[in-house]
């Protein structure tokens, strides 16, 4: 029935509506509503670039690995590197440049939002493989309590490195990397550990990083107390080059450490 079909949707896209909500709210000096909105539809417009790159990726895949290697190529550069670069590039092309973008927490709204708008079209495509009805409100059960989390906790992460390394005084370009990289090492070993069978790990991972999470939310929410509505100042300003190099850093380790787990296993 098309009523069916409606709530199905309605629970795969859901999750993600209701946590960017939830951030939006943490904020005590929240964004114009249309900016975080514009920011969750860029997001969602990811996978469109996702559709012309993983064919190439799996092609490169298949040809050069096998085995173990092949697995881990496939969460950690396939999926996880490219996932999370996308989701920077809206963050930097978009965001990062507004006149709003003024402190810390802003860059941890617009990264979830950003997260979350591809979560939420990745969600739709998984829930509506069920080959049931039923099978679908499985699956949308399930992802609301691992893999849309998991987008907004890699959000949460990206957002928190990208506002140090827009706002703080030291280890800017640190921080820049890390905002690239760290999400795309969680995102790649939550992928990594659901493909070699061991999904129990994944909700140990899950629970340290919400608990990491609120902390990180409590300290900032006490900073905003303290600040009042000043204004910070952006201190570093990113430009293409840092991010393009960041981008082949990180593919590099990752194609150097899938062609170690090769030689290591023998495949």
């Amino acid at each position: 029935m098309l009523l069916d079909l409606y709530i199905i949707y309605f629970l795969a896209i859901l999750p993600a509506i209701f946590i960017v909500i939830y951030v939006y709210n943490k904020d005590q000096f929240p964004e114009d509503k249309s900016e975080v909105v514009i920011t969750f539809l860029l997001g969602t417009s990811i996978v469109l670039f996702l559709d012309l790159l993983i064919p190439v990726t799996e092609v490169f895949n298949d040809t050069f690995f096998d085995g173990y290697g092949n697995i881990a190529f496939m969460e950690y550069f396939r999926a996880a590197t490219l996932e999370e670069t996308l989701k920077f590039l809206v963050v930097y092309y978009y965001a990062y440049r507004l006149k709003n973008f003024d402190e810390p927490m802003d860059a941890i709204v617009f990264a979830v939002a950003a997260s979350l708008g591809f979560a939420a079209v990745e969600n739709v495509d998984y829930v509506f493989s069920g080959e049931t009805q039923q099978d679908s409100i499985d699956i949308a059960f399930l992802r609301a309590f691992s893999a849309i989390p998991l987008h907004a906790l890699c959000g949460v992460i990206m957002g928190i490195f990208f506002g140090l390394a827009v706002f703080s005084d030291r280890n800017n370009q640190r921080n820049l990397f890390l905002a690239l990289s760290v999400p795309i090492f969680i995102h790649g070993s939550y992928n990594f550990i659901l493909s070699i069978g061991a999904g129990v790990l994944v909700y140990v991972l899950l629970f340290a990083l919400l608990v990491k999470a609120s902390n990180i939310f409590s300290a900032l929410a006490i900073d905003q107390e303290i600040r009042g509505q000043e204004s910070l100042q952006k201190r570093y300003y990113i430009n293409q080059t840092e991010i393009y190099m960041n981008v082949l850093k990180i593919t590099g380790i990752i194609i150097i450490s899938v062609i170690s787990i090769e030689v290591f296993t023998g495949n």
